[in-house]
Parts: structure tokens; sequence; C-alpha cells
């Protein structure tokens, strides 16, 4: 009976210090490469920096944004691997995405490519797992983005 006390109060801790997590910051992105790009999806990798202030690694799980350039819905953002954010640290990590784009927002993404930069909004649920235990955030966060330190090729995104 002793040892059931003694779980349950550490299950308790646990639970406690996985629901006290603060967001993590996005800090920016580079190395933007297109893997495939059609009117329905974006596949692309791209390297993203993240700071982490809690004081335990998280480690991201595939998780569901939606995403919006300069207040324009474009879509559904999907991370397709796991990423892990060092504690009290920025930590920069190579993250696949997929979107699937909003119809009849093709023409309004090469607009924003002539752009210098774009105000991205990402909201959602980020899945991450703090000690093992899974938790779910509600992220709502804002970033400027130079397009230019993206390296976006206009000429392979329209298949030339």
């Amino acid at each position: 009976m002793k040892n059931l006390k003694v779980v349950f109060l550490a299950v308790i801790v646990l639970f406690s210090l996985s629901s006290c997590i603060d967001e993590p910051e996005f800090k920016g992105a580079s190395n933007f490469k297109i893997d495939e790009f059609n009117q329905d999806h974006i596949l692309f990798n791209v390297d993203v920096s993240v700071y982490n202030p809690n004081g335990f690694a998280l480690k991201v799980r595939k998780s569901t944004f939606d995403v919006h350039i300069n207040d324009v819905y474009i879509g559904e953002a999907k991370l397709l691997d796991k990423y892990k954010m060092k504690r009290k640290r920025t930590t920069l990590g190579n993250v696949p995405v997929e979107i699937k784009l909003e119809k009849g927002v093709i023409f309004q993404l090469l607009r924003f490519v002539k752009n210098k930069s774009v105000e991205l909004r990402l909201t959602g649920k980020l899945k991450a797992s703090v000690l093992g235990i899974p938790n779910k955030q509600e992220i709502d966060q804002t970033k400027t983005v130079n397009l230019k330190d993206m390296n976006i090729d206009i000429g392979k995104m329209l298949g030339k």
C-alpha cells in the first residue's frame, strides 16, 4: 500500500510539472528547401531556431498548426518529424513540414514571395513530451520572416 502511495504521488508531481510548461519562443527560420509544390500542398524542409525557457528538455511531436501570412489564411501545416529542444537554450534543427493549401491561395503565395519580409502567424496545439509525459499547449505566435534569408527559388516553385 505504501508503494502505491509513492507511485501515485510521483504521477501527480510529473503531471504538475508537465502542466507548467512555458511556451517555447520561435526565433527564426533559414535554409528553406521546397521538396514538392502544387496547388494542393507544399512539402518543404526548414531549419528552425526555437528557444526553450523551461528547465527540462522538450520533444515536440507531430503537430498541426494553422498558417497565416500577412493575415491571409494559407492552410494547415503538419510537422512530419519529432523535434527535440534542449533545456534553457535556443535549438537549431531541421524540420520537414507539409502544408495543405487553402483553395485559391497559390497566387497569394506567389505575390508574397516578391516581398522583402512577411508576418508569419502559427496557431494551434503544440504536442510535446515532457519527461516522457505527453502534453498539449495552445500556441499563437507571430514572427516577421525576412524572405531573402530563406533563399526561396521562384523558378523551382513554378516547376522550371
